[in-house]
């Protein structure tokens, strides 16, 4: 049985050049950091600090939203996300972490374009194995940055997993294997984990208990496999892990929470341990409102599914519009153009 933790931190100069990168594609990078309460100031006066894993997913998280990639530009193929319903219809299926970890094996497949998951099975232990040895890595000549990236990555294998299985893969962890070396630098992420770590293999492994993996498990109610909704999900069960001081803004919270569901003052205020009014008062002292806030996230979330080729009124259906005329009305106002304007143009850019 094992048991794992969220304070796993790492130096933020090992992701120097993934933030770099962003910088010079566009992205506020020092805004990005502002808004998750990092100093960006430290990026360059003091490279050494050191901040918790979580916030490594906060940052890929906001990358991937400036991007429109579900990669977060780790990759230089981008990849235009379409959720198959079969995918998401297995994995919400799922009635143990086997056929979970089959489910996402599958999934992570079709989403990159090749067979870079794998499992392997033995009448003792039940392995996935992530093979990245071909992956289309950006900075694949930085071995200290694509180790890490490596680590991260097999760290939110699990928490997904965890996660989508009530905390069996928890239960069945018993090992893992990484590529790097056991003594090399910049390994403070890998505090997460605490059991046995193999250093030097091949791929990636993640090595479950075979008698926990067959046990069954209470299916996720709700799967969303867009990048948004899979970031969100591991950020919120390492939260949950080891729960830590937030110190991110009252806006940037509450804008999490309303992509997480809370779209009422009343959810968001009782996840943030805060009356409704106290809720109100904070988000006006930084120049916002509830209001404005979730509106702003409905309008993401109708660009993001109209990009990716749902129709008008199924994305006024799935955000909970009284009527597609209404959702028109509000997308308008907030982007300037119709919906069916917005998805044009998306569909005549891809085309260009």
């Amino acid at each position: 049985m094992s048991t794992t933790t969220a304070r796993a931190s790492f130096e933020l100069q090992q992701i120097e050049p993934i933030l770099s990168w962003a910088g010079t594609s566009g992205v506020d990078v020092d805004g990005l950091l502002h808004r998750l309460g990092i100093d960006p100031g430290k990026r360059r006066d003091a490279p050494g600090t050191r901040i918790d894993l979580v916030d490594y997913y906060r940052i890929q998280r906001e990358i991937a939203r400036s991007f429109d990639d579900l990669t977060a530009q780790l990759s230089e193929r981008k990849l235009l996300y379409q959720t198959g319903t079969f995918v998401v219809t297995q994995i919400q299926a799922a009635a143990t972490l086997q056929d979970a970890i089959r489910s996402l094996a599958s999934h992570f497949n079709m989403m990159h374009g090749g067979r870079y998951n794998y499992v392997r099975q033995t009448d003792r232990t039940l392995t996935l194995v992530v093979d990245d040895s071909t992956f289309p890595y950006r900075f694949r000549d930085d071995r200290a940055l694509t180790h890490f990236v490596g680590d991260a990555l097999l760290i939110k294998t699990h928490a997904l997993l965890d996660s989508l299985t009530g905390g069996a893969a928890g239960r069945g962890l018993q090992r893992v294997s990484l590529l790097r070396n056991r003594h090399d630098d910049g390994n403070g992420q890998l505090g997460f984990w605490q059991v046995p770590i193999g250093y030097g293999h091949a791929a990636y492994e993640l090595i479950y208990d075979i008698d926990i993996a067959c046990e069954p498990i209470t299916p996720a109610p709700e799967v969303d496999l867009t990048a948004d909704g899979i970031f969100a999900r591991v950020i919120r069960h390492l939260d949950g892990l080891a729960p830590s001081a937030d110190v991110r803004a009252f806006a940037v919270r509450t804008s999490d929470l309303i992509s997480d569901g809370y779209e009422t003052q009343a959810a968001v205020a009782q996840r943030l341990d805060v009356s409704v009014a106290t809720l109100r008062r904070r988000l006006s002292e930084e120049g916002t409102s509830f209001r404005d806030i979730l509106q702003e996230s409905r309008a993401e979330r109708a660009g993001l599914m109209l990009s990716q080729g749902m129709s008008v009124s199924q994305v006024s259906d799935s955000l909970g519009y009284s009527d597609v005329r209404a959702f028109n009305r509000a997308f308008k106002k907030m982007r300037g153009v119709s919906p069916a304007a917005y998805a044009k143009s998306g569909v005549e850019t891809a085309q260009a």
